[in-house]
């Protein structure tokens, strides 16, 4: 049975079979086993009268009986539609080639499509299960493109789907469930569906998208995995490795078009969360049988393997430094098979720069290794204690990372770019002073804030500030700041001295980096300071757009902290201390842009807001620990948001 006739005939009397059903169903037991038997016995041969006896005697009811026949008939379709799709291994002109799919053409699949269909939707009246024939068909609608495949898995045939088919393609869609379970078959019936229609694919990656956009307080890799129909995705995306390159490449075609960070950051999330999967298959609620099947990492990464290879290991200097000499190799082979320069083939989603920046942990290491030469911070000392000339190449090495992920193009720019960043390195390690706020461990183990005296001269906010305000100034006169990752050097600046400087510094670094603007203190100001720029506010006026940015800088920031700090520090308890020293120098900074954003008026349609806020609030106290257990000023945030709820 390889034909459309045959096939849509299974499907007619399936049809007919429900519509009787349906017709029937109000009328006696009698009459039914008397239409029962009128149906079986398609001759109408008088003589056979033996089935209303004999139903009758084994206590049957026609209806039992109908729904007997349309399970066997679906059954029937089920086995028939799997039949028709081959795979075998065929010899042509002394090749062999490789055939995968149906013996149907595309127009008799198109039929096959309108009457499963129509059928579904006689099915989905009565209440009746169908998703074993929805799965058949649209696995053979998928299957049914056949493709030759030479050895060397080159295309020689691309059928192209017709009009008639994409109609065909979308009335089945709409049968495909929209909460879709962690059962294999359910999973595979998206990858299918994605198959059949990648704009399917791209709605469901736009709609992940929009949601991350419209909640900027939630967290995306937490909601990834405890969401179940985002976690689904993720599962698929690990399950077709082809599925996650062209998830990859669409998410990259959209940051280059729109340069929106949140684009760049749900791309990042996407590929750490399918690698978690990929080393916790089982966490994720897939079977044993599942996960042992899995590809290799290779199949996710066909391009620039060895580079992903480097990217996905432990932040270290030796790293780093074999990191940046596989990167320079890399766009040298490039140029040379392109032998010209071609500023497409150095930024697409084969490029080493985008793989670069689905890593960005090493950009801020980079950063951070910016000023390592005379860094006071005693959580990165071991970093530090190789020989001079190691420092020095790590130094410069971090230098060309940075300008090469601003600017991959122009070889030249990026080079003075990378000079300008070195000397703005040495000049802030010039600059910089020595805090007025320090941790203090306790024989409790509890991380303390030791207050200033009064006559402290490191107490003198104006003084302190003014040497680190003239550098961020300098550092604004950098002609790339349009780039969604200049800002963000200066996290990694923060990261690296978050325990040698003070809260000021901390949050001029903060507002800078959420609003692109320079905050400046009470005493610069009353003290009548020229200001180069416009707009120079305190938090305190800030809008609500620049509230929310700030709160989500210092989320972004622990989250950043606490990635780094996994593969950096040798113990765990190391990690942990160093996150609560980023929690402490940003406390007094979140809690301002809280309070601000607290301020403005809510409508029912900003509950989600408020809500994720607080889920936020509360998972950034516990991140590494909670120490700020009986903080006052912490705790009246909390409650106010509470409050907003209520």
């Amino acid at each position: 049975m390889s034909s459309l006739p045959e096939v849509t005939v299974l499907f007619a009397r399936l049809a007919s079979q429900i519509q009787n059903e349906a017709i029937n169903s109000d009328q006696s037991d009698d009459v039914l086993v008397t239409v029962l038997n009128q149906s079986l016995n398609l001759n109408e041969v008088p003589r056979v009268r033996v089935l209303d006896s004999a139903l009758s005697i084994m206590c049957f009811t026609a209806p039992q009986v109908f729904d007997s026949v349309i399970d066997y008939s679906v059954n029937t379709l089920v086995s028939v539609l799997s039949s028709l799709i081959d795979c075998k291994v065929t010899r042509m002109d002394k090749k062999e080639i490789f055939r995968i799919g149906s013996s149907l053409s595309c127009r008799d699949c198109e039929g096959v499509m309108e009457a499963c269909a129509d059928v579904l939707g006689k099915l989905s009246e009565q209440g009746m299960y169908y998703r074993p024939i929805l799965y058949s068909v649209v696995r053979l609608a998928a299957m049914t493109t056949q493709f030759r495949y030479i050895m060397r898995v080159t295309p020689v045939v691309d059928v192209q789907s017709t009009e008639g088919s994409h109609h065909a393609m979308t009335k089945l869609m709409h049968y495909i469930p929209k909460s879709i379970s962690l059962e294999k078959q359910e999973l595979e019936l998206r990858l299918l569906s994605w198959s059949l229609d990648p704009q399917n694919l791209v709605k469901d990656v736009l709609q992940v998208l929009q949601d991350a956009i419209g909640r900027p307080f939630m967290c995306l890799s937490l909601e990834l995995y405890e969401k179940l129909e985002w976690r689904s995705i993720i599962i698929c995306l690990a399950l077709s490795p082809l599925m996650f390159i062209e998830t990859r490449a669409l998410l990259h075609q959209w940051f280059l078009l729109t340069g929106l960070a949140s684009t760049l950051e749900l791309q990042v999330e996407l590929v750490s969360m399918v690698l978690d999967l990929l080393s916790s298959p089982m966490k994720w609620g897939l079977s044993l049988e599942v996960g042992s099947k899995l590809p290799f990492s290779y199949a996710y990464f066909l391009y620039k393997h060895q580079l992903f290879r480097a990217f996905a290991g432990p932040l270290s200097l030796d790293g780093f430094l074999n990191l940046v000499h596989k990167i320079k190799k890399s766009i040298s082979q490039t140029k040379k098979k392109l032998k010209h320069s071609a500023t497409t083939s150095m930024v697409d989603h084969k490029a080493a720069w985008a793989m670069a920046m689905n890593f960005p942990s090493w950009f801020y290491f980079a950063a951070l290794l910016l000023n390592g030469k005379n860094s006071s911070d005693n959580f990165f000392c071991r970093l530090h204690e190789d020989n001079q000339l190691q420092k020095s190449l790590c130094s410069v090495a971090a230098a060309w990372y940075i300008a090469w992920v601003l600017d991959p193009v122009d070889e030249s720019a990026s080079g003075l770019l990378a000079k300008k960043l070195e000397k703005l390195s040495t000049t802030l390690i010039n600059k910089h002073t020595s805090a007025y706020e320090y941790r203090e461990r306790t024989s409790s183990d509890e991380i303390k804030l030791k207050k200033p005296k009064p006559n402290d001269k490191t107490n003198d906010a104006f003084h302190k500030f003014q040497p680190f305000r003239l550098w961020l100034e300098e550092f604004e006169t950098v002609d790339i700041k349009n780039n969604v990752m200049f800002r963000r050097i200066t996290l990694g600046i923060l990261i690296g001295c978050s325990g040698s400087i003070n809260d000021d510094e901390c949050e001029s670094i903060l507002h800078y980096v959420s609003t692109g603007t320079i905050l400046h203190t009470k005493e610069s100001r009353c003290a009548g300071l020229k200001h180069k720029r416009r707009n120079f506010e305190f938090i305190d006026g800030s809008s609500l757009k620049e509230a929310v940015a700030g709160a989500c800088t210092v989320f972004y920031l622990t989250d950043i902290a606490e990635r780094m700090s996994d593969t950096i520090f040798e113990t765990r308890e190391v990690a942990v201390d160093f996150i609560c020293s980023i929690k402490l120098r940003t406390v007094k900074y979140l809690l301002k842009c809280v309070k601000r954003l607290l301020e403005f008026e809510f409508h029912q349609n900003n509950d989600i807001l408020i809500k994720d806020l607080k889920r936020r609030m509360l998972q950034w106290r516990y991140q590494g620990n909670d120490i700020f257990h009986g903080y006052k000023d912490f705790d009246d945030a909390i409650n106010e948001i509470a409050s907003k709820l209520s």
